[in-house]
Parts: structure tokens; sequence; C-alpha cells
């Protein structure tokens, strides 16, 4: 899945973003996406791979939703 992370605050910060995949058959993997210090403004992209740790194929159409955001200014 491809994540991006776009700072809109006042001041400079880092960003750790957990996701939650979940679909048929009981899959149900967490993705954390971490971006470095980002300027106001500034945007990070990344790809990663949602991955059931008890072997459950990705379903064909999975549920995605955010967990949590944090922002931690630097």
């Amino acid at each position: 899945m491809s994540v991006e992370i776009t700072n809109q605050g006042e001041d400079s910060a880092t960003y750790e973003v957990e996701i939650r995949v979940t679909g048929a058959g009981g899959f149900n993997a967490t993705v954390r996406a971490m971006a470095g210090v980002l300027a106001p403004g500034e945007q990070a992209s990344q790809a990663h791979t949602a991955m059931d740790t008890s072997g459950t194929p990705v379903p064909e159409r999975a549920e995605v939703s955010i967990v949590s955001v944090t922002r931690t200014p630097s």
C-alpha cells in the first residue's frame, strides 16, 4: 500500500502512523509508517506490504483504517 504523510503543522516534525488492514477470512495486519523530520507542507511517500502473521491471504477488498498518528515537533 502507498502511504503519504504531509506535515500540515506550522513547525517541523516527525511522524509515526499506525494503519490497520482487515478483511475476509480473518485477515488482520498492522502497518507502521514513519517519516523523519518534515518541514511545514513537506510530504513523505512510502510503500508498505501488509502481511497477516497467521498466513491468511490478502483479500481482494481490504478495509484500511488509520489507528493513530503521532506527531513530534522537532
